[in-house]
């Protein structure tokens, strides 16, 4: 009896088959590794990355918006609109000239002027201040989420019987969020080269209009100028412009 009992419990223990624990080994994490790299390279590969990386910045930072509003005076009311969830500080602003380009303005009172062999002289001189290209007032302004304000831009020439005929400038801005958290966010997505703060817009100011230039359009002032006015279209100017 006891030797039946003995072979039964030897049987029964047989029987029972041993369990097994799957440890990752160093191969499967390699693998693994290797996986998730030809995943993110081909992403990376593709454009997706920088998409995806793009959108989900914008969901969280949003945009701020510049656009011309209204001639103000003799200045120029713009508007930004923060379509962000947290508030945004300007950390600049400013009106630039395109100095590539010639400037055209003109007369509109009555001045006295002289003339000589190499034209006409105007009170003042044939040289002027422009006020637009020291706009300093936006520097360090906060701007809560979901919200816009407007703004006063001065004057692009000092003397008052002056008006632009025709001027490309430039308006430049930079903004960070004055959330701390997200605001790192943003330093490392710019480190990345995944977005950039730093807005770069092109105008055409004629008849005190500010006229939006898109990306990789070719404008010329007083070209511009020529076309648009047929009495200044047959001087000089625009004859050496012809050629």
């Amino acid at each position: 009896m006891s030797k039946n009992r003995k072979t039964r419990k030897k049987k029964q223990a047989r029987s029972k088959p041993a369990k097994r624990v799957n440890t990752p080994t160093k191969r499967s994490w390699q693998k693994q590794l290797s996986r998730a790299n030809t995943a993110l390279m081909w992403l990376a590969a593709t454009g997706l990355l920088a998409f995806a990386s793009q959108f989900a910045f914008k969901y969280f930072t949003g945009e701020v918006e510049a656009r011309y509003v209204e001639p103000a005076g003799r200045g120029y009311e713009f508007r930004l609109t923060n379509n962000s969830s947290t508030a945004q500080i300007i950390e600049y602003l400013k009106v630039v000239p395109d100095l590539e380009q010639q400037f055209l303005f003109k007369i509109t009172e009555n001045v006295y002027g002289s003339f000589s062999e190499n034209g006409v002289s105007i009170p003042g001189g044939s040289t002027t201040y422009m006020p637009a290209f020291e706009f300093e007032g936006m520097d360090g302004y906060v701007i809560p989420a979901n919200s816009s304000t407007e703004f006063r831009i001065p004057p692009l020439v000092a003397r008052t019987y002056m008006q632009p005929e025709s001027v490309v400038v430039f308006v430049e801005y930079r903004t960070r969020s004055a959330n701390s958290v997200i605001g790192w966010f943003e330093e490392l997505a710019k480190g990345v080269g995944i977005v950039s703060s730093e807005k770069r817009l092109r105008f055409l100011v004629a008849e005190n209009y500010w006229t939006p230039i898109g990306d990789g359009a070719s404008v010329d002032a007083i070209k511009t100028a020529c076309r648009d006015n047929d009495r200044f279209g047959k001087s000089s100017v625009c004859a050496e412009r012809d050629r």
